[in-house]
């Protein structure tokens, strides 16, 4: 399995900009931080951030006949394959 190249300080600050231009278009206020430690999975996520693993909210996106599914489950729940 191919692994996804690092980013770069470069484009990993364009990413947090863009998210928090998204939220405060939208009226959302919130904090975007980034971990020192793994987030691979909602359990190492909670840890970094000392809260329940079910107040993680994980991402899955899917091909359903070419076109992109996005899924957002709690941290809690497992997806069926």
């Amino acid at each position: 399995m191919d692994t996804l190249p690092l980013m770069t300080e470069a484009t990993e600050q364009q990413s947090v900009i863009a998210v928090r231009t998204a939220l405060a278009q939208r009226g959302v206020s919130g904090q975007v931080r980034r971990l020192d430690d793994s987030a691979r999975t909602a359990v190492e996520a909670a840890q970094a951030l000392g809260i329940e693993v079910g107040q993680i909210a994980s991402s899955l996106i899917f091909l359903a006949d070419g076109d992109p599914v996005l899924v957002i489950a709690s941290g809690r729940q497992l997806p069926e394959q």
